[in-house]
């Protein structure tokens, strides 16, 4: 390798953990908004002094609020990890998708917490479409990451297949339950089922292609 392109790919891979660190940041700053969803003691409408367990119950649709973003929190949390761990380096294109991904996420917590002020359908389309620009964006990063060899040597093709079955499989899931949160609160649930069919599509057509090469 010759000493510009050493030093290129060590720019590179210089702005991977300057990526991974930023991500890092965001979902920290997630956390604190969540944390800042749960109520202060000066908001309770009961007189004298104010138990925790009775301010919670008080403020219940808070404290839901704050376990769905926990968990979409450290769910996003986790595949962003994985698919920054199979990469090598990083480059704008790249960058600029991933971090689409977390502002998305961002979205996604402000359809939460405001859940209980809008429409019941608004809500849930809301979160799908949150959901779905997540998924989009951060698989759009992996998709863009293996055509430019991006992708860490070592990493197996089964191990790739189950990064790209992860990256997509969600946001399609979530289109489907789109049309379904104009219906109900039980059909919008029982649609996100169709990530199971979907990702075994996906992991076919994966091995197929693979097969193939």
């Amino acid at each position: 390798m010759t000493e510009p392109n050493a030093r290129h790919t060590g720019t590179a891979q210089s702005q991977l953990a300057r990526l991974a660190t930023l991500t890092d940041v965001v979902y920290a700053v997630a956390l604190g908004l969540i944390i800042s969803w749960l109520p202060l003691p000066e908001e309770s409408h009961s007189g004298g002094v104010v138990w925790i367990g009775e301010l919670w119950a008080e403020y219940a649709n808070n404290i839901v609020a704050v376990v769905i973003g926990l968990v979409f929190t450290i769910m996003f949390w986790l595949r962003s990890n994985t698919m920054l761990t199979t990469l090598d380096r990083t480059d704008a294109v790249h960058t600029g998708l991933s971090i689409l991904s977390v502002f998305f996420l961002l979205l996604l917590l402000y359809v939460v917490r405001v859940s209980e002020q809008v429409a019941a359908p608004s809500r849930r389309a809301g979160e799908s479409i949150a959901v779905a620009l997540i998924g989009l964006a951060a698989g759009a990063a992996w998709w863009y990451a293996r055509r430019k060899g991006l992708v860490r040597t070592g990493i197996t093709k089964k191990e790739m297949l189950a990064v790209q079955i992860e990256a997509f499989a969600e946001p399609l899931s979530a289109l489907v339950t789109l049309p379904f949160a104009f219906i109900g609160e039980a059909a919008w649930n029982l649609a996100w089922l169709a990530y199971v069919p979907i990702a075994a599509l996906l992991r076919k057509r994966g091995i197929r292609g693979q097969d193939e090469v």
